[in-house]
């Protein structure tokens, strides 16, 4: 009961942010622009409801009032959401009810304090001072918003005007109490707020000093990449800059420099077929709607672009009921919308298709899609480390605050993991979620990287075990193995770990990727190819582990879902029915299938995760390495209909022995018409036998067979259909098809032979080379 009320209360907390606000996900939704009169005409009507319900939100605030909650006082939530939209609508209309509701709410606000016991207070030395009237960063504010409005409008007694700023003086000193700076989303919150109390009392004995931290704070988000790698918090900081700029009158200004317009961009080719951008990092399925919504809206206004237009009503139209407009909080968001957004945009779908989203140093994201439209198939890719950037920043965040399980800050240890995998309206493959409890649940829940879709990697053996039978011991009777999740099972203390990405081909057939994931302290490499075949539509994914040192290790190639449907030898057919508590569709299955067996360990076990119960699958090996041994995994994730038995595919699928052993990886799929042929690599510095001269690669040292092919290429994707075959190899110098060549480099010069020998020619590696021949089978 005790971990059940913890998850509630930070579920509610969020909530009362605004962070959730439990989507509806309306069914064949418009895709006309919401136009901005919409928008004010909810937030008016909303702002009616809540004043109509007044002495209701008052005592269901009293009801569940908790001295012990561990954000210390909490005022009635929605009642400063109410106070701005009435200020800014007397503002506008100058209908004195407007500017009476607004000034009771702010000159009560205070009052409330009284719930709060005084044993309570003691508990918390930042109260030694008196309880603050606004104790909440994410929503100081939105005090000092109405205040400003109500104040310049000229509606306020010098006594209301004395009582007002006496109680926002008292609440400035508690923001400043907490130091926490950096390009961050609680950062970002506190300059908006200081911003405001600049702008709100330009002469107040404290302004210098308020004005003096909004510098030293906004600063250092301004113009600056934002240090965190979560869903929740880049909507949370998003928001809090727009605010904080339009308090100082330089919205168009923020949304004129390199960083804003690189995340406009960003977070529109991140989103997802659902509607929304996805959740990694600390986030929660469809979490934070409102924020981004504003986000696109004042971005498309401001560069009139259509695209982001199209983001703004796509999670609009999804996602809001407009017809029953109660949710004060997104009331107030759509107060923004209107204030920043505009009319007269165009709405135009993005047409790109699988891309690096944006690059390989600051966004380090791959998506593979084949549209923009709810039924697309697409899949996310986060290679994302915790990266050279912020130095200072984050090393101040991990000394100063319990945040050990995070990449600093908010991140996850999700490098390289499949965040999310979408087909035809349902969700085959998702993300972890974001924690029980603070710091974290369990284990470092949901943080560490065994809740991700990925490999994990430990120092040292697991043990096995055997089946009845087998001749791992001098018995054949079955012993019980170790749990994996036992074996991987730690603290969750995040590892940290650096990425970079290899290579990525978006092209007709075919689409790939390759990044790695580097561990220097425990002593590995791990490469990620991701290969999505457009027919038959499928995701081939390699996971290629390199040892730097000698020494034991255990891989695990984990893979999460919700339910298994059916399973057999080395496949298992799985669906995702829900999330939390929302439900989701169950038209599509994905049938997991892991082609390479040999010395693997399988099984499945239940687990928690996404607050949910679910159901962990995982290819395990464990041995002892020598200094740069490799060893892969295949995995095959084919999405198809609930109605398709996925036994079809069992026979279609087979991996592909390469020589040298253990040099390559593939996969042989055959599609009923033709077969498709995968390879990959495993080491990809193979090729490299000599320095005193250029190349340093020759074709001998990196050729390897993938069945009837030979090549040093780096990778093979082939179609072979009846006489024709069709192929692309890339970073290669030759290619054969049954000794037969398909591919030779010609001779170029190369000299200044480091040995000083003579000039000489030599073989470079192109590309890729792709073309289709004739060949007789």
């Amino acid at each position: 009961m005790l971990l059940n009320r913890s998850i509630l209360r930070l579920i509610s907390f969020f909530i009362f942010l605004g962070i959730f606000i439990h989507p509806i996900q309306l069914q064949g939704f418009s895709q006309e622009a919401v136009p901005r009169s919409q928008y004010l005409d909810y937030a008016r009507k909303a702002a009616d409801y809540t004043w109509k319900n007044y002495d209701h939100v008052i005592q269901r605030w009293k009801e569940g009032f908790d001295p012990e909650n561990v954000f210390g006082y909490r005022p009635p939530g929605g009642l400063l959401e109410m106070a701005v939209i009435y200020a800014y609508l007397y503002k506008q209309e100058k209908k004195p009810e407007y500017a009476t509701r607004s000034k009771k709410i702010l000159l009560t606000y205070a009052d409330y304090r009284s719930a709060y016991p005084e044993w309570a207070r003691k508990k918390r030395p930042d109260y030694e001072e008196g309880i603050p009237m606004l104790p909440d960063f994410f929503t100081v504010m939105r005090f000092l918003r109405a205040y400003d409005i109500l104040k310049t409008a000229g509606v306020l007694s010098p006594e209301e005007n004395h009582k007002i700023q006496g109680d926002i003086t008292d609440s400035m000193e508690y923001v400043l109490r907490t130091q926490e700076w950096g390009p961050m989303n609680r950062t970002a919150l506190r300059a908006e707020s200081l911003a405001w109390a600049v702008r709100a009392l330009p002469d107040h004995p404290d302004t210098n000093k308020w004005e003096m931290q909004r510098k030293a704070l906004g600063d250092d988000n301004w113009g600056n990449w934002q240090i965190e790698d979560a869903t929740i918090y880049h909507g949370v900081w998003l928001y809090a800059m727009l605010g904080y700029a339009d308090a100082m009158g330089k919205l168009d200004e923020l949304l004129d420099t390199p960083e804003m317009y690189y995340y406009t961009h960003y977070f529109l080719h991140l989103m997802c077929p659902a509607g929304m951008v996805p959740d990694f990092g600390d986030a929660n399925w469809m979490a934070n709607l409102p924020r981004f919504l504003v986000f696109f809206e004042a971005a498309a206004n401001h560069f009139k672009d259509p695209q982001l237009k199209w983001a703004a009503t796509t999670i609009a139209r999804k996602f809001v009921d407009f017809n029953d407009p109660k949710n004060i909080g997104l009331a107030y968001n759509f107060l923004d919308c209107y204030l920043w957004g505009g009319d007269g945009i165009p709405v135009q779908k993005p047409e790109s298709l699988s891309k690096e989203v944006m690059e390989d140093v600051q966004g380090k994201k791959i998506v593979f899609r084949n549209g923009w439209d709810p039924l697309s198939t697409y899949l996310l890719l986060n290679y994302r480390d915790e990266g050279d950037g912020g130095l200072n920043f984050r090393d101040y965040l991990r000394d100063t605050i319990p945040v050990e399980e995070e990449k600093m800050t908010h991140g996850h240890a999700d490098e390289n993991s499949i965040v999310l995998l979408m087909s035809g309206g349902s969700v085959l493959l998702h993300d972890g979620g974001y924690r029980d409890y603070m710091p974290s649940g369990p284990y470092g829940a949901y943080r560490q990287d065994y809740f991700h879709n990925r490999l994990c990697v430990r120092p040292g053996k697991i043990w096995m075990g055997q089946k009845q039978g087998e001749f791992r011991y001098s018995i054949r009777d079955a012993v019980q193995g170790q749990s994996i999740l036992d074996f991987l099972h730690n603290a969750g203390s995040y590892r940290k770990i650096r990425t970079q990405k290899v290579d990525f081909l978006n092209l007709e057939d075919f689409d790939y990727s390759r990044t790695r994931l580097t561990d220097d302290s425990m002593g590995y490499e791990w490469d990620r190819v991701i290969v999505y075949v457009k027919n038959p539509e499928l995701y081939v994914v390699f996971d290629i582990f390199k040892s730097h040192k000698e020494e034991y290790f255990t891989l695990a190639n984990l893979w999460h879902t919700r339910k298994i449907l059916a399973q057999g030898e080395h496949w298992y057919d799985t669906v995702y029915d829900k999330i939390q508590n929302q439900n989701l569709s169950t038209e599509k299955n994905l049938l997991i299938l892991f082609p390479a067996t040999h010395f693997r360990l399988e099984g499945t076990e239940l687990e928690k995760r996404h607050y949910q119960e679910e159901i962990l699958i995982h290819q395990t090996t464990a041995q002892h390495f020598e200094l740069g041994e490799t060893v892969g995994f295949i995995t095959v994730l084919v999405p198809h209909s609930k109605d398709e038995s996925p036994t079809r595919w069992l026979n279609k699928i087979r991996a592909i022995q390469t020589k040298p052993d253990r040099a390559g990886l593939g996969v042989e799929i055959d599609s009923g018409d033709r077969q498709v042929i995968i390879g990959v690599k495993n080491d990809l510095r193979m090729d490299m036998t000599r320095d005193w001269r250029r190349p340093r690669y020759t074709y001998k040292a990196g050729k390897i067979e993938f069945g009837e092919f030979e090549t040093n290429g780096d990778f093979l994707f082939a179609s072979l259909k009846g006489s024709k075959l069709a192929f692309t190899i890339v970073n290669l110098t030759k290619a054969f098809f049954k000794d037969k060549p398909l591919f030779e480099a010609k001779s170029s010069y190369y000299g200044l032979a480091y040995d000083a020998s003579p000039d000489k020619g030599g073989l470079g590696k192109l590309r890729y080379w792709k073309d289709e021949v004739n060949i007789n089978r």
